[in-house]
């Protein structure tokens, strides 16, 4: 239906970074409905299928927030992967996108920097071809 070229998978396990949403590209997300969190799972079906991977910049814009439990988790739900997706394209920052997309309960906060943030999004170890 789409050429793989143009298909990214977001997948949390993902070295890559997303940084902007291109109209050219198609974003796959919530491909497996589970009770159970398998790590690398997305990610090492999206490599057996030649398919891009990337991340949303969780790690870049927010920063773990001390909870009792000790909590802290980039495991998104279909909804809320959405609400970021959509916040993003709407306005075009990563903070507000965040914000607005994850629940205080996965135990991050937004970034009071945002000389921080853009630094660690911009380091070239993240970037990859999206």
């Amino acid at each position: 239906l789409f050429p793989r070229e143009t298909i990214v998978y977001l997948t949390p396990d993902s070295d890559c970074v997303l940084e902007d949403i291109e109209p050219n590209k198609v974003y796959v997300f919530g491909g497996l409905v589970d009770e159970s969190i398998q790590k690398k799972l997305t990610y090492t079906q999206a490599q057996e299928n030649s398919v891009q991977t990337a991340r949303l910049p969780i790690r870049e814009y927010m920063i773990k927030k001390v909870n009792l439990k000790n909590y802290h988790s980039e495991i998104l739900a279909v909804n809320q992967v959405f609400e970021v997706m959509s916040t993003y394209y709407e306005t075009r920052n990563w903070q507000a996108a965040l914000q607005s997309g994850i629940p205080p309960g996965k135990g991050y906060v937004i970034r009071t920097s945002v000389a921080v943030s853009s630094s660690t999004a911009s380091t070239s170890e993240n970037k990859c071809t999206q």
